[in-house]
C-alpha cells in the first residue's frame, strides 16, 4: 500500500485516547499508536479508573499472553514423545521459551518486581484454542489430522455437520460464539475472585479483556451495525441464513499460524542487534536474548553437536570473562579455529531453521481468497476476509472505539466487585451483553451513526469487495517482505560473525 492510500485509511478524528507507541501495527499484542487500535492501545482506557500502572500491565500481560498463545499451532507444536524435527516443528517447551524471551522484553518492569509470577509457563500461555479468539472451528480439509494426539489441551476439530457451526435460528449468531464467552466467563469469575492484588487474577482479566476486543476485530459487527444505521452496500461477509434478523453474526475461519510471521521483527532485532557481539566478554553465567534464543532453538536441533557446540562456546566466555590479560589472549585464541567455526555453523543452523519455520508460516498464509460469502450462500467467511485486525483495514479503527468502549465498561464491572460496591454489576454479566447481533443491541449506535458521519471514504471502501481483498494481497506480501528482511539480516550477521569474529577477539584481547 503506498504512503497515500495509507494515510486516506486513518479517520478525520485521528487523536484518539489509543496509546501512542511503537509496536506492532496489529489489532492484537501492543501499544499502538495514534490511528492504530492494538489489544495495548484499547487497554489504555484502563488508566481512566482507579488501577495502579502495575495493575494495568499485570492485566495487559494477561491479555498479551493470548495473544501469543498463537504460536502454539497444532501445526507448530510436535508432539510429545516424537523425534526432534527442527525446523519443521517445535516442541511446546520451546516455544513456550521463546514467548517467555519476549515477554521479558516488553514487560521488564513487571519482570524486575516478581520474575517468577511472570515468567511465561506452558500453563499461562496455554495453546492456540479457536475458542479463546472466537475463530470459526470449522477446519480448512475434511480430514484434518487430530489436535489431541499432538498434546491434550488443544481443542477438538469440529466435523462439518457438527451444530456449533450452524447459525441459533434465535440469535442470528453462530453457535460457537458461546464457547468463547463460556472462556472469558470463566476468566473474569476467576479475576473477580482472586482480587485486584492477585497477579494470577489480574492476568486472569486481561485474558477475558482478549476476548472481548477480538469480538469486534474478529467478526462482522462492525459491518452489520453499518448496515442497522442505513449503509446497506457495506459487505456483511456472509449471505443469509435461515435466522431472524436474516444475516448472522459470523466469524472467520484461521488456523492461527499466520502470527508466526508477525515474529520475524522482534525475534531479528533479538538477533541481530548491534548492541551485543557474541565474542563481547561478560560477567560469567549473562546470557544475552540472541543468547537464549539460539540455545532454544538448537536444543530442538535432532543433531546435538549443534547445541554442545554453543553450549561450549557460552562456557568458554564466562571463563575467560574472568581471567587475566594473559590468560584471555590464550583461551580466547584457542577458540577462534575450528572450535569458532564450528559456533558459527551451529547459530546457522539455528537462523536457517527459524527462517524455514517463518518460511512455512507464511506459506500457510498465503491461502486463496475463496469463496465470496456476500454471494455464494456462505456463512463461514476466512479470517483474511473479515478480521479487522490490521490498521490498513476500512473499519479497523472503528471496532478499536467499540471495544475501547466495551473493555472501560466491564473493568468498572471488575472495579466496582473489587470494591465490594453493592450495586456493582457483575463482569461476567457486563461482557456477555456485548455478544449480541447489532440488531438486538443499541449501546454501539450512536458511535458507529458519529464515525460514519465523520469517515463517508472509509465506509465507501468497506463496499468494495476488490479493495478489500486488495488490503489481503499487501498484507501478504508485507509478510513475505518481512520474511526477505530476516532472512537478509540473518545472512549479513553470519557473514559479519564469520569474518570480524577474529577482529573482534583480538579488539578485546588489546582492549581497543
Amino acid at each position: 500500500m503506498n504512503p497515500s492510500q495509507k494515510n486516506a485509511a486513518q479517520p478525520a478524528q485521528s487523536k484518539t485516547p489509543f496509546e501512542p507507541g511503537s509496536i506492532t501495527p496489529r489489532f492484537e499484542a501492543g501499544k499502538g499508536d495514534p490511528v492504530t487500535a492494538t489489544h495495548g492501545a484499547i487497554e489504555a482506557v484502563l488508566g481512566k479508573l482507579d488501577l495502579t500502572a502495575f495493575q494495568i500491565r499485570a492485566i495487559y500481560y494477561g491479555n498479551w499472553l493470548r495473544d501469543y498463545s498463537q504460536l502454539l499451532d497444532p501445526k507448530l507444536v510436535r508432539a510429545v514423545g516424537t523425534p526432534k524435527n527442527f525446523p519443521d516443528v517445535l516442541s511446546r517447551e520451546a516455544l513456550t521459551k521463546i514467548v517467555d524471551v519476549l515477554a521479558v522484553r516488553e514487560f521488564t518492569g513487571l519482570m524486575a518486581i516478581d520474575r517468577q509470577q511472570f515468567t511465561v509457563t506452558p500453563e499461562k500461555l496455554g495453546v492456540y484454542r479457536p475458542s479463546e479468539h472466537l475463530d470459526n472451528p470449522k477446519p480448512a480439509n475434511e480430514k484434518p489430522t487430530d489436535p489431541k494426539s499432538v498434546d491434550a489441551d488443544f481443542e477438538d476439530w469440529v466435523a462439518p455437520d457438527d451444530a456449533s457451526l450452524q447459525v441459533d435460528p434465535e440469535t442470528s449468531m453462530k453457535r460457537y460464539l458461546q464457547r468463547g464467552v463460556d472462556f472469558m466467563t470463566a476468566e473474569l469469575n476467576r479475576a473477580r475472585e482472586a482480587g485486584p492484588q492477585s497477579a494470577d487474577g489480574l492476568r486472569a482479566f486481561g485474558s477475558a479483556l482478549h476476548v472481548l476486543e477480538d469480538f469486534f476485530a474478529h467478526s462482522n459487527f462492525v459491518e452489520l451495525s453499518l448496515r442497522k444505521m442505513g449503509y446497506d452496500d457495506v459487505l456483511p461477509w456472509t449471505s443469509k441464513a435461515d435466522c431472524k434478523h436474516g444475516l448472522p453474526l459470523v466469524t472467520g475461519t484461521f488456523g492461527g499460524s499466520d502470527i508466526i510471521a508477525s515474529l520475524a521483527a522482534p525475534l531479528g532485532k533479538i538477533l541481530f542487534s548491534t548492541d551485543d557481539k557474541p565474542f563481547e566478554v561478560t560477567k560469567p553465567g549473562v546470557r544475552y536474548e540472541r543468547d537464549q534464543i539460539i540455545q532454544i532453538l538448537l536444543s530442538e536441533h535432532p543433531d546435538p553437536k549443534w547445541y554442545d557446540a554453543h553450549e561450549a562456546f557460552l562456557s568458554a566466555r564466562d571463563t575467560w570473562a574472568g581471567l587475566s590479560f594473559a590468560g584471555k589472549v590464550e583461551q580466547i585464541l584457542n577458540v577462534i579455529g575450528t572450535p569458532g567455526r564450528l559456533v558459527g555453523n551451529a547459530i546457522g543452523a539455528a537462523m536457517q531453521g527459524l527462517s524455514t519455520l517463518f518460511g512455512n508460516s507464511v506459506d500457510d498464509a498465503q491461502t486463496t481468497l475463496g469463496d465470496d460469502p456476500n454471494t455464494s450462500g456462505s456463512t463461514n467467511p476466512s479470517h483474511s476476509q473479515l478480521a479487522k485486525d490490521h490498521a490498513e483495514h476500512p473499519l479497523h479503527f472503528l471496532a478499536g472505539q467499540l471495544a475501547q468502549k466495551a473493555v472501560l465498561h466491564v473493568a468498572q464491572a471488575m472495579l466496582g466487585q473489587w470494591e465490594q460496591k453493592n450495586a456493582a454489576q457483575a463482569p461476567a454479566q457486563a461482557a456477555a451483553q456485548y455478544f449480541t447481533h447489532p440488531m438486538d443491541s443499541d449501546w454501539q449506535d450512536a458511535l458507529v451513526r458519529e464515525w460514519a458521519k465523520n469517515n463517508p471514504g472509509l465506509v465507501k471502501r468497506a463496499t468494495s469487495k476488490s479493495e478489500l481483498d486488495g488490503i489481503n494481497k499487501e498484507l501478504q506480501k508485507s509478510a513475505q517482505k518481512a520474511l526477505d528482511r530476516f532472512k537478509n539480516e540473518s545472512s549479513t550477521f553470519l557473514n559479519k560473525f564469520d569474518i570480524n569474529s577474529a577482529k573482534d577477539v583480538w579488539n578485546l584481547i588489546t582492549g581497543k
